[in-house]
């Protein structure tokens, strides 16, 4: 008896090696982690993201579970923090993209560029935004105009 099980046990034990190897050659797709914020849920949050392909925005929330999430900054000068869509290019030829007005984030409350991306504390996944309301600028929405 014993001579028998000992082959099936000792394929079962090639096959879960040769499964191991093959998945962790299989490579993996890269992605980033960025802070973004649902402006329903009115929190900010780390997420990993793709790092290629294009992300429309918004995108699904874990917290209100909608398409409620945006790329976030913060104001440094009034204290503001509000969702960014940045412009997406139309083609390689479209003017828009040197824009600077179109590509560099300002504060919708004072207008200033002085801004940053916030923080959250470490070992933190995500927390309040204490404002009464979260705005969204669309860079996309401003060539529309």
């Amino acid at each position: 008896m014993k001579e028998k099980l000992m082959p099936v046990i000792l394929v079962i034990i090639i096959l879960a090696a040769l499964g191991f190897i093959v998945k962790q050659a299989i490579p993996k797709k890269p992605v980033y982690e960025t802070i973004l914020v649902d402006v329903k849920a009115k929190k900010m949050f780390k997420q990993e993201l793709p790092a290629q392909g294009e992300i429309t925005y918004p995108i699904k929330s874990p917290y209100s579970g909608e398409k409620t999430a945006y790329p976030v900054y913060k104001c440094t000068k009034c204290g503001e923090i509000f969702a960014y869509v940045p412009y997406i290019p139309k083609s390689p030829e479209d003017e828009a993209a040197i824009n600077p007005d179109l590509v560099i984030p300002k504060c919708p409350k004072c207008g200033s560029i002085e801004i940053t991306i916030p923080e959250i504390p470490e070992g933190k996944k995500e927390i309040d935004v204490n404002q009464s309301e979260i705005p969204i600028v669309d860079m996309n929405k401003q060539v529309s105009k």
